[in-house]
């Protein structure tokens, strides 16, 4: 027989039991931890069957109950109990009690929602828990010391350190499948999934538990029904999934999911969908997906939806073809039923399917940290962990509140992360530092994001530091001594530092005590050898006592002083030498020592001379116990004359022993001075001389102690600018003659008989000459009559002088335009004596003006720039010619020919007969104003120039006279003029018989 206990949707189990042709007992075992049975009161439907499916029913009523445990899971509304337990080390009674939920609502996937006083304490507890997510509970007591309200102020909430619990509530599992026949094969289709863990990738199962029947039987079969069924009868199998919400992974079961297939007739379709997410923030979206078929793999041709918000208000409908519903989240906040119907094609309607869907705005999830310890000086920083936006994409504000004590509460700030200290709310809100230090601290955050708020609250502990007390005082003293011991106590808490009560008891050597109320101990006098004993310590405000500081003072015999003078730095054998007119009288310095550290109380010092007769004697108080020294009076002592000094310093009671001796003389220091004088009468420090000028150096130095026998010695020092400092003389006054031009500086040592010295200086100028250069050629000192140079490299040529008797040493000739003052050729630094430059060829052009100026060096410095000359170089020229006309020049070689048969002989070109006209040319440059030629016989013609270059002239000449001219030369005398030049040329030519030669000869012919 099988035997099978179920309780619908929570249990299911069942055991095979042979040999029941008798009574047989059996036992089927309900485990609730590991069944996961949530709390309840249930009733088990036991079922024996036999193998020919006759059933015999009976029941079993049980209950499973809920204590909250740290760490465990619990199912949505189910009911859990919370137990806790009460102890008091005063015994005082039990006042009241609260509770406290910190729930986070995002733990889990599709978070719910959040209890609305999430992180606020409540009077009473939680017996379930409607929304899922992550809980801490806490519970705390409160005592009655005193059943009297006046006392509330001394009833005190227990801490919640050890009475915190976590857990976590969660939904079931869903089982959805599919199941139809598809050519005579089973198809299945799981689509089963938790709602807390929908994103994961198994959706947060663990375990399927699969059963199938054949349609009237009463037991079922474990695991997957087989493809294809047994038989053509309709089959029923269901399916039920276990999620990872438990001890170990393994969490509780689904309820069953059951359907049928295998029906020879029709069998109706099955309507269903999944949505995702079931629980979805306003401002998302849900997609839902189809999910119907028909287990005789009908056509399914029509669907109808409704979607039914808060339970009364269709808010969508659709009859007709398959679609599914547009976002749910759009339609607004609220609750919403979405079913599902289908049709097939020969005519079933499924069930009707349905799924809630939540469309809500997540409250913000307000969360944050903080030190669980603090001090009232601690600087509080708030560790805001609440997402900002939260998953609605709301942006939130905050609210930040303190209370003591379970007062009320105080507002604390509206930031994110604020930061305050305990000592800020004390002075806000007028809480004393001593009731503030306390263990029921509590800061609540409040969260909004406009519609919905969250809580957050965190108990913490203020603690008082308590202070330190130690002694800063020395643990040996001298006898008389007044010391002065400080408090050298701490308090971390500024609040407290002001307020500290001191403490001191002092007992001296022989046991008397006396006690002060004071910081310090000030000015305290140990009058007697011996040990003393101090003890300090110091209370806060609080009441909280410090450690107590011991001291053992050990109070010895007070010894005498000691004084060493150390300045003047002299002794007898050595005495320090005093420079009268820079430090004046001596300044007296020693140093004091005490064997105890007292300070000095007063001084003496005397004053002897060479003879050991006290001189003078000084005695002075020290009020301050820090002098050190002693400025003598400015003559009070004599000067050139030897002193010694001893001291001695007196403090309580006591004067040192005489001090060690020092020696010293005050000396007037020498007076420096001389004079500089030439030979010519100038004063070289104030004019400057020349290399020529014979300089006398006279001393007029001296010194104040000479007529007590004091003497002088001297040294010159010669520097020249730039150059190195030498001894020059020895002696009062010389004479110097320099041989070069700087500017010097000449120094005079004077030294006194006991060294001290003095020194002056006078500058003085060795100026140079400057040689003088004037050109002596070109000569011109207008440019309207410039000298004129008949060749293209002329000579330039000047004079030189010196007053200082120095050589030419270089010359700079500059050649410029003289219309345009830019330099033509120049010669540059010439090292040379010559007083001369040729001009390089190429450099000058014919007929145009320049300008010369010349600068020489003596050595020294350069002249001044000579006065500037002027010249151009004109390079005039002519050259003559006389010719025959051309019709006399044909007659000649006509005739020629005739006689010779050679046109040009016997008869030259130079040959004319006597009547001819003359024809004059010339060649000429140098751009002549005129040329004029003149015959030895008196005539003459002037020519005329050809272009406007002037470099080709003609003209003739003829007179009837000149048929007389006898046989023989005749000479022309070309002449050339311009503004600046004349020159000539001779052109000689032959008379040779007169005109009619030709003639007479042509007609013979």
């Amino acid at each position: 027989m099988d035997v099978t206990v179920e309780v619908p949707n929570v249990f299911y189990r069942k055991a095979k039991v042979y040999g029941a042709l008798t009574a047989k007992y059996f036992k089927v075992p309900i485990d609730v931890i590991a069944d996961s049975i949530p709390p309840g009161d249930y009733q088990a439907k036991v079922s024996v069957v036999d193998r020919y499916n006759f059933k015999a029913e009976s029941h079993l009523n049980f209950s499973v109950r809920n204590h909250l445990k740290n760490k465990a899971f619990y199912l949505i509304n189910s009911p859990v109990e919370i137990n806790k337990t009460y102890g008091d080390y005063e015994n005082d009674p039990q006042h009241s009690e609260r509770y406290r939920y910190d729930q986070d609502p995002d733990f889990f996937d599709n978070s719910m929602g959040m209890i609305w006083d999430s992180g606020l304490w409540r009077s009473s507890k939680y017996t379930s828990f409607p929304f899922s997510g992550a809980y801490t509970a806490r519970v705390q007591v409160r005592d009655n010391p005193q059943n009297d309200d006046r006392f509330d102020a001394f009833r005190m909430w227990s801490g919640d350190n050890l009475s915190s619990m976590t857990f976590l509530v969660h939904r079931k599992p869903i089982a959805l499948f599919s199941a139809k026949l598809v050519n005579g094969s089973l198809q299945l289709s799981d689509s089963s999934y938790d709602l807390d863990h929908v994103s994961s990738p198994n959706k947060g199962l663990i375990d399927r538990q699969w059963q199938w029947r054949k349609s009237g039987m009463e037991v079922w079969n474990d695991g997957q029904p087989p493809s294809p069924l047994p038989t053509s009868d309709p089959y029923e199998m269901r399916l039920r999934v276990r999620d990872v919400d438990g001890p170990s992974g393994i969490g509780v079961w689904s309820d069953w999911f059951q359907q049928t297939v295998g029906s020879p007739g029709n069998l109706p379709p099955v309507a269903l969908f999944t949505v995702d997410p079931n629980n979805v923030s306003y401002r998302k979206a849900t997609t839902i997906t189809d999910k119907s078929f028909d287990p005789d793999n009908d056509y399914l041709d029509t669907y109808e939806w409704r979607v039914v918000k808060d339970g009364w208000q269709e808010v969508w409908y659709h009859y007709g073809g398959a679609t599914t519903p547009p976002n749910i989240a759009g339609f607004g906040i609220g609750n919403y039923q979405v079913t599902l119907k289908v049709h097939d094609n020969r005519g079933l309607w499924s069930a009707p399917y349905s799924q809630a869907v939540q469309v809500l705005n997540h409250p913000p999830v307000a969360d944050f940290n903080m030190p669980n310890e603090v001090y009232r000086d601690t600087v509080i920083t708030m560790e805001n962990l609440t997402p900002d936006p939260d998953q609605d994409g709301d942006w939130l504000s905050y609210e930040w509140y303190g209370r003591l004590n379970g007062g009320s509460y105080f507002w604390t700030g509206n930031s994110r992360n604020p930061s305050m200290t305990i000592k800020g709310l004390i002075n806000s809100y007028g809480i004393s530092d001593k009731d503030a230090i306390s263990d029921n601290w509590e800061m609540r955050l409040n969260v909004s994001d406009g519609s919905n708020t969250s809580y957050a609250t965190e108990m913490f502990v203020v603690k008082n530091h308590r202070p330190t007390a130690d002694i800063s005082g020395p643990s040996t003293v001298n006898q008389y001594d007044m010391r002065t011991f400080a408090s050298a106590d701490e308090d971390l808490d500024t609040s407290d530092q002001s307020s500290l009560h001191y403490y001191w008891r002092v007992t001296d050597s022989d046991g008397k005590i006396k006690v002060y109320n004071t910081i310090n101990l000030d000015n305290l006098t140990f009058d007697q050898v011996g040990v003393f004993t101090l003890e300090h310590w110091v209370v806060d405000q609080i009441g909280d006592k410090s450690n107590i500081a011991t001291l053992k003072v050990n109070v010895i015999e007070n010894l005498p002083p000691s004084m060493t003078l150390i300045s003047p730095a002299g002794t007898p054998g050595n005495p320090t030498i005093i420079d009268a007119e820079l430090e004046g009288d001596p300044l007296i310095q020693w140093t004091y020592a005490d064997p105890e550290n007292d300070g000095q109380e007063k001084y003496r010092l005397e004053f002897f001379t060479k003879d050991g007769l006290l001189a003078k004697s000084v005695e002075n108080t020290d009020s301050t116990g820090n002098t050190r020294q002693r400025q003598m009076p400015n003559h009070s002592l004599e000067r050139f004359l030897f002193y010694s000094v001893q001291g001695r310093a007196f403090s309580k009671n006591n004067w040192s022993e005489i001090s060690n001796e020092k020696a010293f003389i005050i000396d007037n220091p020498p007076v420096p001075g001389f004079t500089l004088m030439t030979d010519t009468g100038k004063d070289a420090s104030l004019t400057p001389i020349y290399r020529t000028d014979v300089l006398q150096i006279t001393s007029t130095a001296y010194d104040d102690d000479q007529p007590k026998g004091d003497s002088l010695t001297y040294k010159y020092y010669l520097k020249p600018s730039g150059g190195t400092e030498g001894l020059i003389s020895a002696t009062d006054s010389f004479t110097k003659q320099f041989t070069t031009n700087d500017t010097f500086t000449i120094r005079q040592v004077v030294t006194d008989s006991l060294g001290l010295w003095r020194e002056v200086s006078h500058t003085l100028t060795v100026k140079n000459r400057l040689p003088v250069v004037n050109l002596t050629f070109p000569t011109s000192d207008t440019a309207a009559k410039p000298t004129i140079a008949s060749t293209m490299t002329p000579i330039m040529k000047w004079s030189y002088t010196d007053d200082d008797g120095d050589e030419q040493q270089r010359y700079r000739v500059r050649i410029l335009d003289a219309a345009t003052g830019n330099i033509v050729v120049q010669s540059g630094n010439q090292a040379s004596s010559q007083k001369q430059w040729t001009v390089p060829a190429g450099a000058l052009v014919e007929n145009h003006k320049y300008v010369v100026e010349i600068e020489a060096y003596d050595g020294f410095d350069w002249s001044a720039t000579s006065p500037r000359k002027y010249f151009m170089v004109n390079l005039l020229s002519v050259k003559g010619g006389v010719k025959h006309t051309a019709e006399w020049n044909a007659n000649r070689q006509s005739y020629n020919l005739k006689i010779s048969g050679d046109k040009e002989q016997p008869r030259n070109y130079n040959v004319f007969w006597a009547g001819e006209k003359f024809m004059l040319q010339a060649d000429a440059t140098g751009l002549p104003d005129t040329i004029d030629v003149t015959m030895n016989s008196g005539f003459t013609a002037q020519l005329r120039p050809s272009d406007s270059d002037k470099t080709f002239w003609t003209g003739e000449l003829y007179d009837s006279t000149f048929e007389k001219l006898p046989n023989g030369p005749v000479t022309f005398t070309f002449t050339a003029k311009n503004e600046y030049n004349t020159k000539i040329d001779k052109v000689t030519v032959i008379i040779s018989e007169d005109w009619s030669q030709y003639f007479r000869s042509h007609r013979v012919k």
